[in-house]
């Protein structure tokens, strides 16, 4: 497994949140069956009710609405004016990336993963904590509002 290929790109200047929060509301007023017809797929494959189109500089793409889902939560934090990190949950971290990640220490962690709370991997000497890991222990543990 791969350590974090993450890409982060900073928050976007006010003005262009703000745009991007005006074309989110048009997008999120429309019914989920008119996001999800608005285009045939380029392939020649038939639709299905779990298919969305995105485009992308003028090329049409037909996702799955969990693509659609993911790609509209990324632009909405955008609006919202916070800095994105994306990478893949199967990415394995070093104990300082998941410490930071976490908001802890990385002897914290190293006592949370001694005591089993958090899964680790070993790589030789070298532990390895799964994203996935990671952020099921941080949503877990954020006080339930």
């Amino acid at each position: 497994m791969p350590l974090l290929r993450e890409h982060a790109t900073e928050a976007v200047d006010p003005a262009a949140a703000k745009r991007l929060g005006a074309a989110l509301a048009g997008i999120h007023s429309a019914s989920p069956g008119e996001r999800a017809t608005a285009a045939s797929p380029p392939t020649g494959r038939s639709r299905t009710a779990r298919d969305a189109s995105l485009s992308v500089d003028g090329v049409e793409l037909t996702v799955p609405t969990a693509v659609r889902d993911a790609v509209l939560d990324l632009l909405q934090r955008f609006a919202d004016g916070e800095s994105v990190v994306v990478g893949s949950t199967d990415a394995l971290l070093t104990t300082s990336q998941a410490a930071a990640l976490i908001g802890i220490s990385a002897t914290y962690l190293l006592r949370l993963a001694n005591e089993g709370r958090i899964p680790v991997e070993y790589r030789g000497t070298h532990r390895r904590f799964r994203l996935a890991d990671a952020m099921t222990y941080l949503q877990s543990s954020r006080p339930a509002k």
